[in-house]
C-alpha cells in the first residue's frame, strides 16, 4: 500500500484514505438523492395534471396496439395461470 501511495509516512497514507472514501461516500450519496426519472414521458418530465383523462378517447400513439396486447395477454395469463 505504501508503495502505491508513494509514502512511508501512516498518518499521510491513513489520510489519502480517508479522503478516498469520504469521496466515494460523497458520490453514493449523490447517485441515491437524484430524483427517479417517472415513466410515461420520455426524457423523465413529469406528466400534467388531467393528461390522462385527456388520453382516454382512443390510440394517440403507434404503441397502443401494443398496449392493449399486453393488456389481453394479462388478462389470460390472470384467467389461466401456469
Amino acid at each position: 500500500m505504501n508503495e502505491a501511495i508513494r509514502t512511508r509516512n501512516p498518518w499521510q497514507t491513513a489520510a489519502v484514505m480517508l479522503l478516498a472514501v469520504l469521496v466515494l461516500l460523497v458520490i453514493a450519496l449523490m447517485s441515491m438523492l437524484q430524483p427517479a426519472a417517472t415513466t410515461g414521458t420520455g426524457g423523465g418530465r413529469a406528466m400534467p395534471p388531467g393528461a390522462h383523462a385527456a388520453s382516454t378517447a382512443g390510440p394517440v400513439s403507434a404503441e397502443a396496439p401494443y398496449i392493449d396486447r399486453h393488456t389481453e395477454v394479462v388478462a389470460a395469463y390472470q384467467s389461466n395461470p401456469r
